[in-house]
Protein backbone atom coordinates (compact mmCIF):
# COMPACT_ATOMS: atom_id res chain seq x y z
CA UNK A 1 0.00 0.00 0.00
CA UNK A 2 1.70 3.36 -0.99
CA UNK A 3 0.85 6.26 0.81
CA UNK A 4 0.87 9.84 -0.95
CA UNK A 5 1.18 12.92 1.14
CA UNK A 6 -1.97 14.92 0.70
CA UNK A 7 -2.86 18.98 2.11
CA UNK A 8 -6.24 18.69 3.60
CA UNK A 9 -8.82 21.93 3.00
CA UNK A 10 -7.96 23.07 6.79
CA UNK A 11 -4.42 23.61 5.92
CA UNK A 12 -3.20 20.14 7.98
CA UNK A 13 -0.87 17.28 6.29
CA UNK A 14 -1.98 13.69 5.93
CA UNK A 15 -0.49 10.24 4.47
CA UNK A 16 -3.64 9.01 2.15
CA UNK A 17 -3.80 5.84 0.48
CA UNK A 18 -3.09 5.81 -3.13
CA UNK A 19 -5.75 4.09 -4.15
CA UNK A 20 -8.76 6.78 -2.48
CA UNK A 21 -6.48 9.73 -3.17
CA UNK A 22 -9.70 10.84 -6.05
CA UNK A 23 -11.78 10.53 -3.56
CA UNK A 24 -9.91 12.74 -0.86
CA UNK A 25 -9.41 15.26 -4.05
CA UNK A 26 -13.11 15.33 -4.95
CA UNK A 27 -12.99 16.45 -0.83
CA UNK A 28 -10.80 19.16 -1.58
CA UNK A 29 -7.55 17.81 -0.64
CA UNK A 30 -4.56 18.50 -2.30
CA UNK A 31 -1.22 16.43 -2.88
CA UNK A 32 1.69 17.87 -1.47
CA UNK A 33 3.24 17.82 -5.11
CA UNK A 34 0.97 19.24 -6.24
CA UNK A 35 0.94 22.60 -4.29
CA UNK A 36 1.66 25.85 -6.14
CA UNK A 37 4.69 25.80 -4.24
CA UNK A 38 5.97 22.91 -4.37
CA UNK A 39 5.35 22.38 -7.96
CA UNK A 40 8.47 21.57 -10.00
CA UNK A 41 10.63 21.42 -6.58
CA UNK A 42 10.75 17.26 -6.18
CA UNK A 43 8.88 18.01 -2.97
CA UNK A 44 7.33 14.95 -2.04
CA UNK A 45 6.72 15.53 1.79
CA UNK A 46 6.15 18.36 4.12
CA UNK A 47 7.16 17.62 7.64
CA UNK A 48 5.96 18.92 11.03
CA UNK A 49 9.59 20.40 11.67
CA UNK A 50 9.04 22.84 8.55
CA UNK A 51 11.52 21.10 6.52
CA UNK A 52 10.19 18.89 3.48
CA UNK A 53 11.78 15.79 2.06
CA UNK A 54 12.64 15.69 -1.43
CA UNK A 55 11.76 12.83 -4.46
CA UNK A 56 15.54 11.64 -3.92
CA UNK A 57 15.36 11.54 0.66
CA UNK A 58 17.07 14.28 1.47
CA UNK A 59 15.62 17.23 3.41
CA UNK A 60 15.54 20.94 3.28
CA UNK A 61 14.12 23.84 4.89
CA UNK A 62 10.68 24.59 3.38
CA UNK A 63 11.07 27.95 2.30
CA UNK A 64 14.45 27.12 0.66
CA UNK A 65 12.65 24.31 -1.43
CA UNK A 66 9.60 26.92 -2.68
CA UNK A 67 9.92 27.39 -6.24
CA UNK A 68 9.66 31.36 -5.52
CA UNK A 69 12.47 31.63 -3.30
CA UNK A 70 15.61 34.05 -4.34
CA UNK A 71 18.16 33.54 -2.08
CA UNK A 72 19.32 35.95 0.42
CA UNK A 73 22.71 37.36 -1.50
CA UNK A 74 20.32 39.63 -3.19
CA UNK A 75 19.67 41.96 -0.01
CA UNK A 76 20.43 45.68 -0.80
CA UNK A 77 21.01 47.87 2.03
CA UNK A 78 19.42 51.01 2.06
CA UNK A 79 20.85 54.69 2.98
CA UNK A 80 18.55 57.45 4.47
CA UNK A 81 18.74 60.53 5.23
CA UNK A 82 19.79 62.19 8.68
CA UNK A 83 17.91 61.46 11.32
CA UNK A 84 16.70 63.74 14.47
CA UNK A 85 20.14 63.22 15.99
CA UNK A 86 22.08 64.35 13.39
CA UNK A 87 23.44 60.59 12.46
CA UNK A 88 22.75 59.05 8.77
CA UNK A 89 20.64 55.78 8.90
CA UNK A 90 20.70 52.37 7.12
CA UNK A 91 18.57 49.36 6.67
CA UNK A 92 18.70 46.40 4.86
CA UNK A 93 16.13 45.38 2.25
CA UNK A 94 16.06 40.96 2.34
CA UNK A 95 13.84 41.05 -0.58
CA UNK A 96 9.86 40.69 -0.60
CA UNK A 97 10.23 37.71 -2.94
CA UNK A 98 11.95 35.68 -0.51
CA UNK A 99 9.42 36.92 2.09
CA UNK A 100 7.00 35.75 0.18
CA UNK A 101 8.51 32.02 -0.30
CA UNK A 102 9.42 31.85 3.32
CA UNK A 103 5.90 33.17 4.29
CA UNK A 104 4.34 30.08 1.87
CA UNK A 105 6.90 27.51 3.32
CA UNK A 106 5.83 28.12 6.84
CA UNK A 107 2.11 29.73 6.64
CA UNK A 108 1.17 28.40 3.47
CA UNK A 109 -2.04 27.43 5.41
CA UNK A 110 -2.42 31.46 5.59
CA UNK A 111 -4.77 33.91 2.97
CA UNK A 112 -3.02 35.69 0.83
CA UNK A 113 -3.53 38.51 2.48
CA UNK A 114 -1.52 37.70 5.40
CA UNK A 115 1.41 35.81 3.77
CA UNK A 116 2.00 39.09 1.90
CA UNK A 117 2.10 41.02 5.18
CA UNK A 118 4.56 38.46 6.77
CA UNK A 119 7.01 38.99 3.29
CA UNK A 120 6.59 42.53 3.99
CA UNK A 121 7.81 42.38 7.50
CA UNK A 122 10.48 39.94 6.72
CA UNK A 123 11.73 41.80 4.09
CA UNK A 124 13.06 44.61 6.50
CA UNK A 125 14.30 42.32 9.33
CA UNK A 126 15.03 38.85 7.76
CA UNK A 127 13.78 37.36 10.74
CA UNK A 128 10.87 34.81 10.48
CA UNK A 129 9.59 35.55 14.57
CA UNK A 130 9.70 38.97 14.10
CA UNK A 131 7.63 38.91 10.51
CA UNK A 132 5.45 37.04 12.01
CA UNK A 133 4.78 39.09 15.66
CA UNK A 134 5.08 42.06 12.91
CA UNK A 135 1.84 40.34 11.29
CA UNK A 136 0.24 39.43 14.10
CA UNK A 137 -0.14 44.04 14.08
CA UNK A 138 -1.53 43.74 10.73
CA UNK A 139 -5.34 43.85 9.68
CA UNK A 140 -5.25 41.38 7.51
CA UNK A 141 -4.37 38.81 10.04
CA UNK A 142 -6.61 40.51 12.75
CA UNK A 143 -9.61 40.05 10.39
CA UNK A 144 -8.30 36.27 9.76
CA UNK A 145 -7.34 34.81 13.14
CA UNK A 146 -8.15 37.47 15.68
CA UNK A 147 -10.46 35.57 17.74
CA UNK A 148 -6.77 34.10 18.80
CA UNK A 149 -6.08 36.80 21.09
CA UNK A 150 -6.16 36.89 24.36
CA UNK A 151 -6.94 40.35 26.39
CA UNK A 152 -3.75 40.11 27.49
CA UNK A 153 -2.15 39.97 24.14
CA UNK A 154 -1.04 36.40 24.27
CA UNK A 155 -2.29 33.85 21.95
CA UNK A 156 -4.69 30.83 22.52
CA UNK A 157 -3.02 28.55 20.00
CA UNK A 158 -0.75 29.02 17.01
CA UNK A 159 -2.34 29.71 13.45
CA UNK A 160 -1.69 26.44 12.65
CA UNK A 161 -3.30 24.89 15.57
CA UNK A 162 -6.11 26.70 15.09
CA UNK A 163 -6.66 25.59 11.84
CA UNK A 164 -6.32 22.17 12.84
CA UNK A 165 -8.64 21.97 15.62
CA UNK A 166 -11.29 23.72 13.48
CA UNK A 167 -10.45 20.50 10.55
CA UNK A 168 -11.75 18.35 13.66
CA UNK A 169 -14.63 20.15 14.53
CA UNK A 170 -15.69 20.07 10.64
CA UNK A 171 -14.62 15.83 10.82
CA UNK A 172 -17.09 15.61 13.79
CA UNK A 173 -19.80 17.50 12.01
CA UNK A 174 -19.27 15.26 8.92
CA UNK A 175 -19.89 12.12 10.92
CA UNK A 176 -23.20 13.29 11.65
CA UNK A 177 -23.60 14.29 8.05
CA UNK A 178 -23.25 18.04 8.57
CA UNK A 179 -21.01 19.14 4.97
CA UNK A 180 -21.62 22.75 4.97
CA UNK A 181 -19.53 24.79 7.01
CA UNK A 182 -20.53 27.81 6.20
CA UNK A 183 -23.30 28.18 8.86
CA UNK A 184 -20.43 26.97 11.60
CA UNK A 185 -17.27 29.60 11.04
CA UNK A 186 -18.25 31.82 13.73
CA UNK A 187 -19.45 28.94 16.18
CA UNK A 188 -15.25 27.51 15.75
CA UNK A 189 -14.26 30.62 15.96
CA UNK A 190 -15.67 31.02 19.38
CA UNK A 191 -14.72 27.42 20.26
CA UNK A 192 -11.15 28.51 19.98
CA UNK A 193 -11.39 30.95 21.61
CA UNK A 194 -13.37 29.22 24.82
CA UNK A 195 -10.43 26.51 24.10
CA UNK A 196 -12.64 24.32 23.45
CA UNK A 197 -10.77 21.13 22.29
CA UNK A 198 -11.27 18.66 19.41
CA UNK A 199 -12.28 15.90 21.41
CA UNK A 200 -14.36 18.25 23.59
CA UNK A 201 -16.32 19.33 20.66
CA UNK A 202 -16.64 15.96 19.93
CA UNK A 203 -17.89 15.06 23.45
CA UNK A 204 -20.53 18.00 23.00
CA UNK A 205 -21.26 16.45 20.07
CA UNK A 206 -22.02 12.54 21.59
CA UNK A 207 -24.21 14.13 23.90
CA UNK A 208 -26.11 15.38 21.92
CA UNK A 209 -26.67 12.35 19.66
CA UNK A 210 -27.24 10.30 22.49
CA UNK A 211 -29.91 12.91 24.18
CA UNK A 212 -32.05 12.74 20.71
CA UNK A 213 -31.24 10.38 18.35
CA UNK A 214 -30.43 7.07 20.90
CA UNK A 215 -33.61 8.54 23.27
CA UNK A 216 -37.25 7.39 22.18
CA UNK A 217 -38.16 8.59 18.57
CA UNK A 218 -40.37 11.20 18.80
CA UNK A 219 -37.72 13.23 20.16
CA UNK A 220 -36.89 14.16 16.64
CA UNK A 221 -40.44 14.93 15.72
CA UNK A 222 -40.67 17.22 18.38
CA UNK A 223 -37.68 19.19 18.11
CA UNK A 224 -39.17 19.86 14.56
CA UNK A 225 -41.75 21.47 16.14
CA UNK A 226 -40.08 23.26 18.76
CA UNK A 227 -38.06 24.96 16.39
CA UNK A 228 -40.76 25.31 13.20
CA UNK A 229 -38.63 23.61 10.93
CA UNK A 230 -39.42 19.84 9.16
CA UNK A 231 -35.90 19.19 7.66
CA UNK A 232 -33.35 15.99 7.20
CA UNK A 233 -31.44 14.86 10.43
CA UNK A 234 -28.22 16.74 9.64
CA UNK A 235 -29.63 20.28 9.71
CA UNK A 236 -31.75 19.28 13.11
CA UNK A 237 -27.73 18.67 14.81
CA UNK A 238 -27.07 21.54 12.96
CA UNK A 239 -29.65 24.00 14.84
CA UNK A 240 -28.94 22.63 18.31
CA UNK A 241 -24.88 23.32 17.51
CA UNK A 242 -26.24 27.37 18.10
CA UNK A 243 -23.89 29.92 18.87
CA UNK A 244 -26.26 31.33 21.31
CA UNK A 245 -26.86 27.81 23.17
CA UNK A 246 -24.68 27.27 26.29
CA UNK A 247 -23.19 23.87 27.25
CA UNK A 248 -26.19 23.85 30.50
CA UNK A 249 -29.23 25.09 27.55
CA UNK A 250 -28.18 22.44 25.75
CA UNK A 251 -28.09 19.88 28.19
CA UNK A 252 -31.91 21.50 29.30
CA UNK A 253 -33.05 21.39 25.98
CA UNK A 254 -32.37 18.31 25.36
CA UNK A 255 -33.85 17.10 28.90
CA UNK A 256 -36.61 19.16 28.07
CA UNK A 257 -37.70 17.33 24.64
CA UNK A 258 -37.31 14.26 26.48
CA UNK A 259 -39.82 14.91 29.04
CA UNK A 260 -41.90 16.03 25.68
CA UNK A 261 -41.27 12.77 24.00
CA UNK A 262 -42.38 10.83 27.29
CA UNK A 263 -45.86 12.47 27.42
CA UNK A 264 -46.28 12.67 23.50
CA UNK A 265 -45.45 8.81 23.42
CA UNK A 266 -48.79 8.27 25.46
CA UNK A 267 -50.84 10.32 24.09
CA UNK A 268 -50.40 13.76 26.32
CA UNK A 269 -49.42 16.85 24.76
CA UNK A 270 -48.88 20.43 25.43
CA UNK A 271 -45.98 22.92 24.82
CA UNK A 272 -42.83 23.01 25.16
CA UNK A 273 -42.47 26.05 27.43
CA UNK A 274 -44.84 23.64 29.72
CA UNK A 275 -42.13 21.15 29.76
CA UNK A 276 -39.42 23.63 29.60
CA UNK A 277 -41.60 24.69 33.03
CA UNK A 278 -41.55 20.92 34.79
CA UNK A 279 -37.78 20.16 34.14
CA UNK A 280 -36.61 22.90 35.44
CA UNK A 281 -39.14 22.64 38.88
CA UNK A 282 -37.78 18.84 39.05
CA UNK A 283 -39.47 16.44 37.07
CA UNK A 284 -36.72 13.98 35.09
CA UNK A 285 -37.23 11.53 32.48
CA UNK A 286 -37.54 8.53 35.34
CA UNK A 287 -40.38 10.60 36.87
CA UNK A 288 -41.46 11.87 33.23
CA UNK A 289 -41.57 8.11 32.22
CA UNK A 290 -43.94 6.70 35.46
CA UNK A 291 -46.34 9.84 35.79
CA UNK A 292 -47.93 9.64 32.12
CA UNK A 293 -47.54 5.67 31.92
CA UNK A 294 -50.22 5.84 34.89
CA UNK A 295 -51.92 8.78 34.45
CA UNK A 296 -54.76 7.39 32.15
CA UNK A 297 -55.80 4.83 34.93
CA UNK A 298 -54.95 7.97 37.74
CA UNK A 299 -57.39 9.83 35.92
CA UNK A 300 -59.99 7.44 34.97
CA UNK A 301 -60.27 5.84 38.34
CA UNK A 302 -60.51 9.09 39.83
CA UNK A 303 -63.68 9.83 37.83
CA UNK A 304 -65.22 6.89 39.16
CA UNK A 305 -65.49 8.32 42.40
CA UNK A 306 -66.83 11.52 41.23
CA UNK A 307 -63.44 13.37 41.12
CA UNK A 308 -61.63 15.31 38.34
CA UNK A 309 -58.05 15.05 37.94
CA UNK A 310 -56.35 16.77 34.93
CA UNK A 311 -52.88 16.06 33.94
CA UNK A 312 -51.91 19.48 35.04
CA UNK A 313 -52.55 18.19 38.39
CA UNK A 314 -50.14 15.25 38.16
CA UNK A 315 -47.72 17.05 36.88
CA UNK A 316 -47.83 19.19 39.52
CA UNK A 317 -48.18 16.60 42.46
CA UNK A 318 -45.15 14.51 40.67
CA UNK A 319 -43.06 17.81 41.14
CA UNK A 320 -44.10 17.74 44.58
CA UNK A 321 -46.70 20.66 44.80
CA UNK A 322 -48.81 19.75 48.20
CA UNK A 323 -51.97 21.01 47.54
CA UNK A 324 -51.70 18.71 44.06
CA UNK A 325 -50.52 16.26 45.85
CA UNK A 326 -53.51 15.68 48.60
CA UNK A 327 -56.00 16.23 45.92
CA UNK A 328 -54.41 13.04 43.89
CA UNK A 329 -53.97 11.14 46.93
CA UNK A 330 -57.46 11.73 48.21
CA UNK A 331 -58.91 10.56 44.77
CA UNK A 332 -56.98 7.30 45.40
CA UNK A 333 -58.14 6.59 48.72
CA UNK A 334 -61.57 7.32 47.19
CA UNK A 335 -61.02 4.84 44.71
CA UNK A 336 -59.56 2.21 46.70
CA UNK A 337 -62.21 2.76 49.66
CA UNK A 338 -65.17 2.12 47.17
CA UNK A 339 -63.39 -0.61 46.06
CA UNK A 340 -62.67 -2.35 48.66
CA UNK A 341 -66.54 -1.56 49.77
CA UNK A 342 -68.00 -2.92 46.32
CA UNK A 343 -66.30 -5.74 46.75
CA UNK A 344 -66.73 -6.59 50.37
CA UNK A 345 -71.14 -5.74 49.37
CA UNK A 346 -70.06 -8.07 46.47
CA UNK A 347 -69.74 -10.83 48.72
CA UNK A 348 -72.95 -10.54 50.81
CA UNK A 349 -74.36 -10.55 47.35
CA UNK A 350 -77.61 -8.17 47.93
CA UNK A 351 -79.08 -4.82 48.42
CA UNK A 352 -76.23 -2.68 47.07
CA UNK A 353 -78.00 0.65 46.99
CA UNK A 354 -76.33 3.31 45.03
CA UNK A 355 -73.82 1.99 43.97
CA UNK A 356 -73.29 0.86 40.49
CA UNK A 357 -70.97 -2.62 40.11
CA UNK A 358 -68.43 -3.12 37.51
Amino acid sequence: MALIQMRTPGGSYSDVDEAVVADYEAQGWVRTTDLPEFQGTNVVKYNPDKTVTMADGSTEEAYKAVNYYTPNENAQITTGGSNDSGTTGSSIDYGFGTGLSIARGIYGFMPEAVINEFAKAWSKTGNADLAIAATRQTKPWKDSFGYLLRDDGSLVMSELDAVATIATYKSTLSEIGITDFKDFENQFKQLITNEVSGLEFQQRIDTVYSGVVEQIPEVETLFRDRYGIALDQPTIFGALINPDIQDKVLAGEIKTLQLQAQAEARGFSTTFSRFDELRKLGLTQEKAATLYESAQDIMQSARGVGRTLDITTLEEAAIGDIESRKEVEAAAREAISESAFITGSRKKGDRITGLTTR
